[in-house]
């Protein structure tokens, strides 16, 4: 019973054991399907790392046969460079020192290439005694090739970001979570000092506000200005300018932003430089303009477009030849030419202005070239002188009617005493030859001796003036007296217009004289208008500023009235424009004309203080205009004294002429009429002679163009001699230099050549005072 009860214990304990190695085997088995199905390399050693087992994923990963390491060592498998770090792997295991875990390590594959392995053991022990290792191995070829590429992709970009010149940086949050050098650099701190400080504090107050608003605008999502700029403020408190560019990125998860920084408070202040320059040649008066080889113009001053009136917008990119010029004149080829020959020029050109109207500018060109030295543009420097030619002309042509005057007056003397004698002659001979014959040839002797009297006088007019009677004159009335010659003497084909308005004002002057010089006007339109025509005589009051004296030197700051003439005739041509106030000057046929008219008119106007400016163009008409001081207030007029009748008497009057036949017929004439004649042939005779007979002598007639002694100085010692002496003087002129001189000192005045009575009442007036 026992044997059974034992049998029978012994024959469940093995169906147990046999039970329990089934599930043993069942479970090796699905471990060891487990094993062999896992993708990373499972494997045993031994104490000595001898290889005892390796899964499938070791022919997979390596592509050897797991029958060619099994009972093998592993060693062999190891790259040779890494066994430094198996060997000392493997004695720290061994040793039990440490358990490392994850160290790698390169295994040799079947095609003889390296995989990279991360490596996990384990020592296996029993009673305390480590019998063997168990490992697995992952290859890590492929995340340590990635991350190979990745760190060098990294250690590229923060070698650029490193180096890059501008700032680059991260903000999270309001601090900065990163800065390169650069950035560091323009704040004025390290990277270590600057990261994790609140970018607030980077910036200047003035700026504060525009930049965190942006920032938190943007930060909500807001589209904001990407780049801008705004002065920032350095560790030291100097402030800077920068230029910032951002955007937005996801940092960890969260919003930050990313961008660059540059400094650019040198090229601000450049810039500033730049357009302080700029501004002073806008301020320049002169016009600069720069224009390239093909003529284009690129830059162009407020001084051009005051000059020319182009705004720079307009001017810019046009042809500067198209817009400044009607035609190419010869003057501008020349500058082109020697711009480019000599890199400079000089030389006045002719320009239109926006208005079409036509300036004068002295213009300095200079080349400009490239680095390279070829050309580039040309910078041109332009001078408005269009007055200062207007004045220089009107200089040139006083000078030349001034030269002109001085001959024709130095003529006018010479006839003067030629035509002295002659004239005084005539009256004895009228009184001693009676016949008829004898009165025809004196009479056709006395006409011509007038009219070539009247002729140097008109010369002496043209060329110094001649002072009249003056006295307050209404233009009204000029105006009339022209406009009835005019209708009275010219044809019917010429239309007379006339245009005075009510409350014009008066004028000082010589009736006689200004009336001769709106006659005179008057027939030079008449010959101008041979076909017919419309002449018009008007005028209005005008008073005179600065700007209008800056381009008439002779005008003056006050009143003036304005008489213009003018008529649709021919024009004057523009070549002789310039010549006609000259005397003797005249494009009338022979007979028709002296060519005194307007010389004549341009020295009274000229004596009554004012002048003349003529516009005419060739087919359309001319225009005189004559201003004249005006006035307001009426002046109380000359008396006019009527000359005395002759009275003989036996009164001593010496007569001082250096002319021996108008000395001689000026004796005859005195002494016809009852006068005592002493004679003197200059000044020094004449002191002599009245020194002798002072207390006789009633009256002293002087002429003022003497030799050894000249009127003047004879006069000056006759009155040392006798303050009281009467003194008579004659000159060719009563605007002779020399009469300045003698100014309130003589009585009377006579004008050459005098006839008879006019010598008679002056010496007859002259003692009665």
């Amino acid at each position: 019973m026992k044997n059974e009860d034992e049998s029978k214990a012994t024959a469940d304990e093995l169906i147990k054991l046999r039970r329990k190695v089934a599930e043993l085997e069942k479970s090796e088995g699905r471990y060891r399907e487990i094993v062999e199905n896992v993708k990373d390399i499972i494997f045993t050693l031994s104490p000595e790392g001898t290889i005892t087992s390796l899964n499938t994923a070791f022919e997979t990963v390596t592509g050897w046969q797991r029958e060619q390491y099994i009972g093998k060592n592993f060693q062999p498998l190891v790259h040779p460079d890494d066994l430094p770090l198996e060997v000392l792997v493997y004695r720290c295991i061994f040793g039990e020192k440490i358990h490392p875990q994850g160290f790698e390590l390169r295994i040799l594959s079947k095609s003889g290439g390296y995989i990279t392995m991360e490596f996990t053991v384990k020592p296996q022990t029993h009673d305390r005694r480590v019998v063997g290792y168990q490992g697995i191995a992952r290859d890590i070829t492929y995340h340590k090739r990635t991350e190979e590429v990745l760190q060098q992709s990294e250690e590229k970009y923060r070698t650029l970001i490193e180096n890059i010149q501008d700032g680059v940086f991260l903000i999270q949050d309001g601090k900065i979570e990163f800065a390169n050098e650069a950035f560091a650099r323009m704040c004025g701190y390290t990277v270590e000092e600057v990261i994790g400080k609140d970018f607030r504090e980077l910036v200047a107050p003035e700026d504060l506000e525009m930049v965190v608003n942006r920032y938190f605008r943007r930060q909500a999502g807001e589209d904001v200005l990407r780049e801008y700029e705004f002065h920032g403020i350095k560790k030291d408190g100097t402030r800077t300018t920068v230029n910032i560019n951002v955007g937005l990125i996801t940092y960890r998860g969260k919003v930050a932003s990313i961008g660059t920084v540059k400094d650019i408070t040198e090229r601000r202040r450049a810039i500033e430089q730049i357009q302080e320059q700029a501004a002073l040649l806008d301020k320049a008066h002169d016009a600069i303009i720069v224009r390239d080889m093909e003529h284009r113009i690129t830059y162009w001053n407020q001084g051009a477009q005051r000059l020319y009136g182009w705004t720079a917008d307009e001017a810019i990119g046009k042809n500067a030849n198209e817009l400044l010029y009607k035609e190419e004149p010869p003057s501008l080829i020349e500058a082109r030419k020697n711009v480019i020959d000599r890199d400079e020029w000089n030389g006045e050109l002719s320009q239109i202005t926006k208005e079409g109207r036509e300036i004068i500018v002295e213009s300095r060109w200079t080349l400009v070239r490239d680095s390279n030295g070829n050309s580039k543009s040309i910078l041109i420097i332009n001078t408005d002188i269009t007055e200062k030619k207007i004045l220089e002309a009107q200089f040139l042509r006083a000078q030349r009617l001034e030269s002109i005057g001085a001959l024709a007056g130095g003529i006018a003397h010479d006839l003067n005493n030629v035509l002295a004698p002659i004239t005084l002659s005539l009256q004895s001979l009228k009184e001693k030859l009676t016949d008829d014959e004898s009165r025809r040839l004196l009479g056709i002797l006395e006409r011509n001796a007038k009219r070539g009297a009247y002729l140097i006088k008109q010369i002496l007019l043209s060329s110094r003036g001649v002072e009249g009677e003056r006295k307050n004159i209404q233009v009204a009335d000029l105006i009339s007296d022209a406009e009835n010659f005019a209708k009275e003497t010219f044809p019917s084909s010429i239309e007379i217009r006339t245009d005075v308005s009510g409350d014009i004002w008066n004028i000082i002057g010589d009736a006689v004289q200004l009336q001769q010089v709106l006659m005179n006007l008057c027939v030079n339109a008449r010959y101008a208008m041979s076909d017919g025509g419309i002449l018009r005589i008007s005028a209005e009051n005008l008073f005179i500023d600065e700007s209008f004296i800056r381009v008439n030197a002779e005008a003056k700051i006050g009143p003036y009235i304005i008489i213009s003439v003018s008529d649709t005739g021919t024009g004057i041509p523009p070549e002789i424009m310039n010549r006609i106030f000259e005397p003797f000057f005249t494009t009338k046929k022979p007979g028709k004309g002296t060519g005194l008219g307007l010389s004549t008119s341009l020295a009274i106007v000229k004596s009554h203080g004012g002048f003349i400016t003529v516009h005419s163009e060739a087919g359309k008409g001319t225009i005189f205009k004559v201003y004249l001081p005006a006035v307001k207030a009426k002046i109380r007029e000359t008396d006019v004294h009527q000359p005395e009748p002759v009275a003989e008497r036996k009164e001593l009057i010496l007569v001082v002429d250096n002319e021996t036949n108008t000395r001689e017929m000026a004796r005859e004439t005195l002494e016809a009429h009852g006068y005592r004649v002493l004679i003197a042939s200059d000044g020094a005779e004449a002191v002599s002679l009245y020194s002798s007979h002072k207390g006789e002598i009633k009256a002293v007639l002087i002429d003022m163009m003497m030799p050894v002694m000249d009127g003047p100085a004879c006069i000056w010692v006759l009155r040392k001699i006798n303050p009281d002496v009467r003194l008579i003087a004659v000159s060719r002129s009563a605007e002779d230099d020399m009469l300045a001189n003698i100014a309130g000192v003589v009585h009377a005045f006579l004008m050459k050549p005098y006839t008879v009575e006019e010598l008679l009442n002056t010496v007859r007036r002259v003692i009665d005072k």
